[in-house]
């Protein structure tokens, strides 16, 4: 029998494993509380050993108008001298060195940006969370609990058969307790409550 190897693959490796397999098995939970602590070491004075965003953005913002003067002065040094060499001198140290200083100021205000928005990111991931468990916790409609296993729900005057989870019931004050099976009752599409 031949086995393809996969992408990434260590020579040696046993069919089926390569590199990022022991992410790809490990639970949701833990993957989750690991991307939480890469993201706290992002975020400065709250566990992180080095604050980042205040160091790419001061010195993003140090090395752009650096840059710009730089690339002034050379202009500047090549427009007042009459000799080629000179002024190729001024092309290379001030308007080369100027580009880079801006190209690198650019890429660290890049970076500043990138981590601001995995902090919003995760901030909102957070809100989300907290609105799904109190969602949750609300879903259940008044009287849920009482409802025996293997009932169904119905609406004050629907025809429709739920399950009491059924998100289409969710909130809803007045529901009636039906027994499956019960005529002139169609059952839900969204919860599938009758297979």
């Amino acid at each position: 029998m031949t086995t393809i190897a996969q992408p990434g693959a260590q020579p040696g490796a046993q069919p089926g494993a390569y590199e990022g397999a022991d992410n790809a098995e490990r639970p949701a939970p833990a993957r989750h509380a690991a991307l939480m602590a890469a993201i706290a070491s992002l975020r400065p004075g709250r566990g992180g050993r080095f604050p980042i965003e205040s160091f790419l953005v001061t010195v993003g913002a140090l090395l752009l108008p650096i840059g710009v003067v730089t690339i002034l002065l050379g202009w500047w040094g090549a427009a007042h001298t009459g000799h080629s060499y000179e002024q190729t001198d001024y092309l290379i140290s001030g308007g080369l060195l100027g580009l880079g200083l801006i190209f690198i100021g650019g890429f660290l205000y890049f970076g500043y940006w990138m981590t601001r928005q995995i902090r919003v990111t995760e901030e909102g991931f957070a809100r989300l969370e907290a609105q799904l468990a109190a969602g949750r916790a609300s879903a259940a409609p008044a009287g849920t609990a009482l409802v025996a296993a293997g009932a169904l729900v119905a609406t004050e005057h629907g025809s429709m058969l739920h399950r009491p989870d059924c998100p289409i019931v969710a909130g809803k004050e007045a529901l009636r307790v039906v027994e499956p099976g019960t005529p002139g009752y169609r059952a839900c599409g969204v919860c599938a409550p009758v297979t």
